[in-house]
Protein backbone atom coordinates (compact mmCIF):
# COMPACT_ATOMS: atom_id res chain seq x y z
CA UNK A 1 0.00 0.00 0.00
CA UNK A 2 1.45 3.51 -0.79
CA UNK A 3 2.23 5.88 1.92
CA UNK A 4 0.28 8.98 1.92
CA UNK A 5 3.41 10.79 0.94
CA UNK A 6 3.64 8.53 -2.15
CA UNK A 7 -0.10 9.53 -2.63
CA UNK A 8 0.70 12.80 -2.48
CA UNK A 9 3.88 12.90 -5.40
CA UNK A 10 1.03 10.79 -7.14
CA UNK A 11 -1.44 14.12 -7.35
CA UNK A 12 1.06 15.66 -9.15
CA UNK A 13 1.47 12.95 -12.16
CA UNK A 14 0.66 14.02 -15.77
CA UNK A 15 -0.98 10.49 -15.77
CA UNK A 16 -4.23 11.49 -15.08
CA UNK A 17 -5.36 8.07 -14.44
CA UNK A 18 -2.51 7.90 -11.81
CA UNK A 19 -3.45 11.21 -10.01
CA UNK A 20 -7.08 10.21 -10.07
CA UNK A 21 -6.43 6.83 -7.95
CA UNK A 22 -4.10 8.57 -5.74
CA UNK A 23 -7.40 11.18 -4.83
CA UNK A 24 -9.54 8.55 -4.36
CA UNK A 25 -7.16 6.24 -2.23
CA UNK A 26 -6.68 9.55 -0.14
CA UNK A 27 -10.16 9.78 0.16
CA UNK A 28 -10.83 6.29 0.91
CA UNK A 29 -8.70 6.51 4.10
CA UNK A 30 -10.20 9.36 5.37
CA UNK A 31 -13.63 7.33 5.71
CA UNK A 32 -11.88 5.05 8.37
CA UNK A 33 -12.18 5.38 12.76
CA UNK A 34 -10.87 8.16 14.17
CA UNK A 35 -7.40 7.34 14.74
CA UNK A 36 -6.74 6.10 11.59
CA UNK A 37 -8.21 10.25 9.99
CA UNK A 38 -5.96 11.70 12.86
CA UNK A 39 -2.87 9.89 11.58
CA UNK A 40 -3.96 10.76 7.77
CA UNK A 41 -4.43 14.53 8.71
CA UNK A 42 -1.11 14.58 10.45
CA UNK A 43 0.87 12.91 7.33
CA UNK A 44 -1.17 15.52 5.13
CA UNK A 45 -0.29 18.12 6.95
CA UNK A 46 3.65 16.93 6.84
CA UNK A 47 2.95 17.08 3.18
CA UNK A 48 1.23 20.18 3.12
CA UNK A 49 4.44 22.08 4.81
CA UNK A 50 7.27 19.83 3.59
CA UNK A 51 9.87 22.06 1.29
CA UNK A 52 11.90 21.12 -1.45
CA UNK A 53 15.65 20.15 -0.99
CA UNK A 54 17.95 23.14 -1.85
CA UNK A 55 21.21 22.59 -3.51
CA UNK A 56 22.72 25.46 -3.16
CA UNK A 57 23.01 25.93 0.46
CA UNK A 58 24.80 29.34 0.36
CA UNK A 59 21.19 31.05 -0.72
CA UNK A 60 19.47 32.46 2.18
CA UNK A 61 15.84 32.51 -0.10
CA UNK A 62 13.59 30.21 1.86
CA UNK A 63 13.17 26.45 0.62
CA UNK A 64 10.38 26.31 -2.10
CA UNK A 65 7.36 24.27 -0.84
CA UNK A 66 8.31 20.50 -2.22
CA UNK A 67 4.55 20.50 -3.93
CA UNK A 68 3.20 21.82 -7.29
CA UNK A 69 0.45 24.64 -6.32
CA UNK A 70 -2.37 22.09 -7.64
CA UNK A 71 -0.89 19.05 -5.47
CA UNK A 72 -1.21 21.39 -2.62
CA UNK A 73 -4.61 22.49 -3.23
CA UNK A 74 -5.61 18.85 -3.68
CA UNK A 75 -4.09 18.44 0.42
CA UNK A 76 -6.38 20.98 1.53
CA UNK A 77 -8.85 19.46 -0.28
CA UNK A 78 -8.38 15.85 1.82
CA UNK A 79 -7.63 17.80 4.67
CA UNK A 80 -11.02 19.20 4.99
CA UNK A 81 -12.25 15.86 5.46
CA UNK A 82 -10.03 14.85 8.02
CA UNK A 83 -8.59 17.80 9.32
CA UNK A 84 -8.84 19.19 13.29
CA UNK A 85 -7.46 21.76 15.70
CA UNK A 86 -3.84 20.59 15.01
CA UNK A 87 -3.51 21.40 11.41
CA UNK A 88 -5.00 25.02 12.06
CA UNK A 89 -1.40 26.14 12.01
CA UNK A 90 -0.34 24.60 8.74
CA UNK A 91 -3.64 26.00 7.04
CA UNK A 92 -3.03 29.54 8.22
CA UNK A 93 0.15 29.57 6.79
CA UNK A 94 -1.76 28.37 3.53
CA UNK A 95 -3.87 31.22 3.47
CA UNK A 96 -0.98 33.58 3.56
CA UNK A 97 -0.22 31.98 0.07
CA UNK A 98 -2.40 33.94 -2.95
CA UNK A 99 -2.22 30.55 -4.68
CA UNK A 100 -3.55 27.94 -2.32
CA UNK A 101 -5.75 30.44 -0.06
CA UNK A 102 -8.87 29.25 -1.84
CA UNK A 103 -8.79 25.40 -0.86
CA UNK A 104 -6.97 26.40 3.05
CA UNK A 105 -10.58 28.61 3.88
CA UNK A 106 -12.01 25.41 1.89
CA UNK A 107 -10.57 23.26 4.78
CA UNK A 108 -11.09 25.58 7.70
CA UNK A 109 -14.59 25.99 6.97
CA UNK A 110 -14.98 22.08 7.43
CA UNK A 111 -13.35 22.48 11.12
CA UNK A 112 -15.65 22.97 13.44
CA UNK A 113 -13.45 24.73 16.48
CA UNK A 114 -12.79 27.99 17.80
CA UNK A 115 -9.28 27.88 16.54
CA UNK A 116 -10.46 27.43 12.93
CA UNK A 117 -12.80 30.04 13.79
CA UNK A 118 -10.04 32.54 15.06
CA UNK A 119 -8.31 31.85 11.64
CA UNK A 120 -10.95 32.54 9.62
CA UNK A 121 -12.02 36.03 11.38
CA UNK A 122 -8.10 36.82 11.16
CA UNK A 123 -8.21 36.23 7.57
CA UNK A 124 -11.29 38.32 7.37
CA UNK A 125 -9.37 41.10 8.55
CA UNK A 126 -5.98 40.41 6.67
CA UNK A 127 -6.86 39.44 3.60
CA UNK A 128 -7.31 41.40 0.02
CA UNK A 129 -9.83 40.35 -2.84
CA UNK A 130 -13.30 40.87 -2.72
CA UNK A 131 -14.39 37.66 -3.68
CA UNK A 132 -11.86 35.67 -1.64
CA UNK A 133 -13.16 37.89 1.73
CA UNK A 134 -17.09 37.15 0.52
CA UNK A 135 -16.18 33.51 0.75
CA UNK A 136 -14.40 33.77 4.36
CA UNK A 137 -17.69 35.51 5.44
CA UNK A 138 -19.78 32.89 4.30
CA UNK A 139 -17.36 30.39 6.21
CA UNK A 140 -18.26 32.71 9.37
CA UNK A 141 -21.89 32.64 8.53
CA UNK A 142 -22.48 29.70 9.58
CA UNK A 143 -20.62 29.38 12.94
CA UNK A 144 -22.50 30.41 15.94
CA UNK A 145 -19.83 31.95 17.70
CA UNK A 146 -18.77 35.51 19.70
CA UNK A 147 -15.76 35.56 17.79
CA UNK A 148 -17.65 35.30 14.42
CA UNK A 149 -20.41 37.24 14.95
CA UNK A 150 -17.66 39.80 15.95
CA UNK A 151 -15.97 39.67 12.81
CA UNK A 152 -19.43 39.61 10.82
CA UNK A 153 -20.31 43.18 12.53
CA UNK A 154 -16.73 44.64 11.49
CA UNK A 155 -17.73 43.31 8.01
CA UNK A 156 -20.31 45.29 7.68
CA UNK A 157 -18.70 48.24 7.64
CA UNK A 158 -16.23 47.35 4.88
CA UNK A 159 -15.30 49.45 2.59
CA UNK A 160 -16.42 46.71 -0.25
CA UNK A 161 -20.60 47.29 -1.06
CA UNK A 162 -20.32 43.36 -1.54
CA UNK A 163 -18.19 42.40 1.37
CA UNK A 164 -20.64 44.21 3.69
CA UNK A 165 -24.31 43.05 1.79
CA UNK A 166 -22.22 39.65 2.35
CA UNK A 167 -21.77 40.26 6.54
CA UNK A 168 -25.27 41.52 6.39
CA UNK A 169 -26.96 38.42 5.31
CA UNK A 170 -24.35 35.78 7.35
CA UNK A 171 -25.17 38.56 10.56
CA UNK A 172 -28.89 37.13 9.65
CA UNK A 173 -28.01 33.61 10.24
CA UNK A 174 -27.12 34.38 13.90
CA UNK A 175 -28.59 34.51 16.98
CA UNK A 176 -28.01 38.13 17.68
CA UNK A 177 -30.89 40.22 17.66
CA UNK A 178 -28.05 43.79 17.78
CA UNK A 179 -27.49 42.42 14.23
CA UNK A 180 -31.25 44.23 12.97
CA UNK A 181 -29.27 47.58 13.41
CA UNK A 182 -26.30 46.49 11.56
CA UNK A 183 -28.54 45.05 8.61
CA UNK A 184 -30.21 48.30 8.69
CA UNK A 185 -27.43 50.72 8.05
CA UNK A 186 -26.30 48.49 5.66
CA UNK A 187 -29.34 48.58 3.45
CA UNK A 188 -29.84 52.59 3.64
CA UNK A 189 -26.33 53.12 2.39
CA UNK A 190 -26.44 50.22 -0.14
CA UNK A 191 -29.91 51.01 -0.79
CA UNK A 192 -29.39 54.39 -1.63
CA UNK A 193 -27.50 53.58 -4.71
CA UNK A 194 -29.02 49.77 -5.51
CA UNK A 195 -32.64 49.16 -5.11
CA UNK A 196 -31.01 45.29 -5.25
CA UNK A 197 -28.87 45.61 -2.02
CA UNK A 198 -31.91 47.52 -0.53
CA UNK A 199 -34.14 44.17 -0.87
CA UNK A 200 -30.68 41.86 -0.10
CA UNK A 201 -30.87 43.39 3.47
CA UNK A 202 -34.78 43.32 3.61
CA UNK A 203 -34.63 40.08 3.03
CA UNK A 204 -31.75 39.42 5.90
CA UNK A 205 -33.61 41.17 8.15
CA UNK A 206 -36.79 38.39 7.51
CA UNK A 207 -34.15 36.08 8.01
CA UNK A 208 -32.72 37.18 10.80
CA UNK A 209 -36.30 37.54 12.18
CA UNK A 210 -36.48 33.91 11.98
CA UNK A 211 -33.38 33.32 13.10
CA UNK A 212 -34.13 34.97 16.73
CA UNK A 213 -37.91 32.97 16.82
CA UNK A 214 -36.41 29.59 16.27
CA UNK A 215 -33.86 31.00 19.53
CA UNK A 216 -36.83 31.49 21.35
CA UNK A 217 -36.50 35.49 21.19
CA UNK A 218 -39.56 36.23 19.76
CA UNK A 219 -39.82 39.73 21.22
CA UNK A 220 -37.23 40.73 19.25
CA UNK A 221 -38.47 38.80 16.12
CA UNK A 222 -41.75 40.86 16.13
CA UNK A 223 -40.05 43.85 16.64
CA UNK A 224 -38.49 42.97 13.15
CA UNK A 225 -41.70 41.84 11.38
CA UNK A 226 -43.17 44.61 12.17
CA UNK A 227 -40.95 47.23 11.10
CA UNK A 228 -40.46 45.63 7.54
CA UNK A 229 -44.19 45.05 7.45
CA UNK A 230 -44.91 48.76 8.32
CA UNK A 231 -41.66 50.43 6.42
CA UNK A 232 -40.81 50.81 2.69
CA UNK A 233 -39.71 47.26 2.06
CA UNK A 234 -41.04 45.09 -1.27
CA UNK A 235 -44.43 44.05 -0.63
CA UNK A 236 -43.19 40.47 -1.13
CA UNK A 237 -41.14 41.04 2.22
CA UNK A 238 -44.31 42.97 3.74
CA UNK A 239 -46.64 39.93 2.84
CA UNK A 240 -43.75 37.59 4.48
CA UNK A 241 -43.33 39.83 7.42
CA UNK A 242 -47.29 40.14 8.26
CA UNK A 243 -47.85 36.25 7.55
CA UNK A 244 -44.74 35.76 10.04
CA UNK A 245 -46.36 38.15 12.66
CA UNK A 246 -49.81 36.19 12.27
CA UNK A 247 -47.81 33.06 12.83
CA UNK A 248 -46.29 34.26 16.13
CA UNK A 249 -48.97 35.70 17.65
Amino acid sequence: MDTVAQLCEQLGSDDRIKAYQARRALAERAAVGEAERMALAAELTDCLTAKAEVKDKKKKDPPPPRYAVAVRNEICRNLADVAGDAQVPALVDALADFDTREMARFALDRIPTPAATAALADALSKSIGVEFRVGVVNALARRNDPAAREALHKAAADPSGEVRIAAAEALALQPDSTADAVIVVVGKELGATSRRAAKRADIARLRLAGTLSRAGQNDAARGIYQALASDGADEAQKKAAKAALEKLG
